[in-house]
This record gives structure tokens, C-alpha cells and sequence, in this order.
């Protein structure tokens, strides 16, 4: 998964990972496993750190490599919203031969900031307010990376966006 906080990437990899059949793993769980805090809790700054963004997204792609090598279906379910991050995904996948697919889920700037305003219930901390750093920080897809990409306006039906996703 790829996108900004509010993109709809955690629906998206729910609905797919149901209809796939894969495991699907979030940052924001290994982010806050990594450093004692409870899902249900808020984490402070100090888990949003450079270090800790690296260790969580490291950690990340080890499970889900160490699972699909094993002959599961996995979802990564982060912003990967750079693209040193998602050339490693990529590299790592291939060297392990593991076939490798990238949504990059969209939405208005409106409908992200309303979803964001009105998150509950949810482990992501991601608020409002970080939004417009995420936009003016994220990394477009560059051109080695636009065969694994598909791009999914989140506002429209997933369904007919994922038919190609889930029966290639």
C-alpha cells in the first residue's frame, strides 16, 4: 500500500486482504509493538522519530517477506510515501523472487482531511494536522517503479478499481 494518512490505505488493504486471502500488517501495529505502546493507546513524538520511521518499516518488510517466502499472501499496509522505502520493498521482493504489486490509494485533499477529522476507533495516530507536511513531503512514483504501481481513487467503488489487482 502507498499514501498519504486518510488515503484510505487500511480500507483498502482490509477489503483486499479479505478477498485475497492475505495477512495483512500495518505500520502503525509494528510502530507501536516496537516501542511498548498499547494499539489502543496515542503514541507521543517519540515514536515518530527518523529512527524509529526506519526500524518500523524495516521491521515491516521483514515479516512480510519472511511470510510470502513462506507461501503467504501479505499486504504492508504503510504510507510508503518515499521512494528510497518503496525501492527497498521492490529489491527486497525480487531478490526472494516474490511477486510485488504497489496501490497507491488517492483521495481529494477535502475527503482526506474530513477522514483524518473524523478517525475513530482506529490504532493510526496520524491527525489533521499532519497533513500538509505528508503532501508536501511524499515522493511521486518515479518511472522504475510504475509497472508495480496501480493507482485507486479511494472516493470510487474499490471492486471494479481491484478486479485487476485481485484476477491479474
Amino acid at each position: 500500500m502507498s499514501g498519504v494518512s486518510g488515503s484510505g490505505k487500511s480500507t483498502t488493504a482490509k477489503y483486499l486482504a479479505a478477498k485475497i486471502g492475505a495477512i495483512h500488517l500495518r505500520s502503525d501495529a509494528v510502530r507501536k509493538h516496537l516501542a511498548g505502546v498499547a494499539l489502543c493507546d496515542r503514541a507521543g513524538s517519540d515514536v515518530y522519530t527518523p529512527e524509529m520511521t526506519e526500524k518500523t518499516y524495516t521491521r515491516l518488510l521483514d515479516l512480510g517477506i519472511l511470510l510470502a517466502s513462506q507461501g503467504f499472501k501479505v499486504i504492508l499496509d504503510a504510507k510508503y510515501d518515499r521512494v528510497q522505502l518503496r525501492s527497498e520493498a521492490i529489491s527486497r521482493a525480487e531478490a526472494q523472487q516474490i511477486p510485488i504489486k504497489i496501490i497507491q490509494c488517492t483521495a481529494p485533499v477535502e475527503v482526506l482531511q474530513s477522514r483524518l477529522d473524523n478517525r475513530t476507533g482506529d490504532i493510526a495516530d496520524a491527525t489533521a494536522d499532519l497533513l500538509a507536511s505528508q503532501l508536501q513531503n511524499a515522493e511521486a512514483i518515479v518511472a522504475n517503479e510504475k509497472s508495480y504501481v496501480t493507482i485507486l481513487d479511494t472516493t470510487q467503488p474499490l471492486a471494479a478499481q481491484l478486479n485487476d489487482v485481485i484476477c491479474p
